[in-house]
């Protein structure tokens, strides 16, 4: 009794919003199709429920800042125009918005094929005497020296330098020394 009790408070707010975004308008693109979404048979879904609770998509209100935005449907990837009756859903603490019923039935389906995926940005970690390059901080294997941070690579300075040796500059001009128009060193 107590089982399907739980399952049927699990899953009434999913069919309740079912049914409230089946009046959606579907015009404009008819183009794309949804895959077919699983029905378990009534012994498995209490287990299902139980093991998806970790990590569900679930369905959430669209708020009065949200509307107007645009938005990309993480099934199709058709833009949206967020309006108060636009699906939404939240999972693993980011906001999808879907063009159409379809595909919010895709996206609870499968949510981890369809969210965006961070990407990483790989830092990089040098020796200060430039003996080696790693993708973890740690001690240069060369000369025991700490690795620090890579920064992004700037462009060179350009180099002038005086043809008869006298000096170098970042900047052209004359040689104060000799007097000789300084040339961009290569």
């Amino acid at each position: 009794m107590k089982r399907n009790m739980m399952i049927t408070a699990l899953l009434t707010p999913l069919l309740l919003a079912g049914a409230a975004y089946a009046q959606h308008d579907h015009s404009g693109h008819e183009g794309h199709k949804h895959q077919a979404v699983k029905k378990e048979a009534p012994a498995k879904a209490g287990k299902a429920a139980a093991a998806a609770k970790k990590a569900e998509a679930a369905y959430r209100k669209v708020t009065r800042a949200e509307i107007g935005k645009s938005a990309v449907c993480p099934v199709t990837g058709e833009k949206v125009k967020v309006d108060k009756d636009t699906i939404s859903m939240s999972y693993k603490d980011r906001v999808y918005y879907f063009c159409c019923p379809g595909c919010d039935g895709s996206f609870a389906a499968e949510p981890e094929k369809y969210a965006v995926k961070e990407k990483a940005v790989k830092k990089k970690y040098v020796c200060p005497m430039g003996c080696a390059e790693s993708d973890k901080p740690g001690r240069c294997p060369k000369c025991g020296m700490d690795l620090v941070e890579k920064k992004k690579e700037q462009p060179a300075a350009k180099k002038y330098s005086c043809p008869m040796g006298c000096v170098q500059s970042e900047k052209p001009g004359r040689c104060p020394k000799c007097g000789m128009d300084m040339k961009e060193k290569k």
